[in-house]
């Protein structure tokens, strides 16, 4: 089921997206994950029981995101394109995210 478009949907989505990259940058610091993990199931916990997004869908998402991080040194490269692959994910699962981005009514 697709969901329907919001900036609400958008920040919870960028702040799963952020959890998973810390976890992912902390790890390659070598630094405790143990409570950014928690963390990070707790915002895939919200946005999965808030949206009607499959929970293994966003995780995927946040992993692609996090291996952007991995594997860039240039934290703008990885920026850049972890941009990319949010608005693909977003036009993915939201059937009138174009729509409600240029403001039309998508009803």
């Amino acid at each position: 089921m697709p969901v329907n478009y919001s900036r609400e949907f958008e920040a919870d989505v960028e702040a799963l997206e952020a959890a998973a990259v810390e976890v992912a940058l902390a790890d390659e610091r070598d630094e405790a994950t143990a409570t950014l993990q928690t963390e990070f199931a707790g915002v895939l916990d919200y946005v999965a029981n808030t949206y009607p997004v499959d929970c293994r869908t966003l995780a995927r998402h946040a992993e692609e995101v996090a291996r952007i991080y991995r594997t860039r040194r240039d934290l703008s490269t990885a920026s850049k394109h972890a941009d990319t692959v949010h608005g693909a994910f977003i036009r993915e699962v939201c059937d009138d995210y174009e729509s409600a981005f240029r403001g039309d009514d998508a009803t």
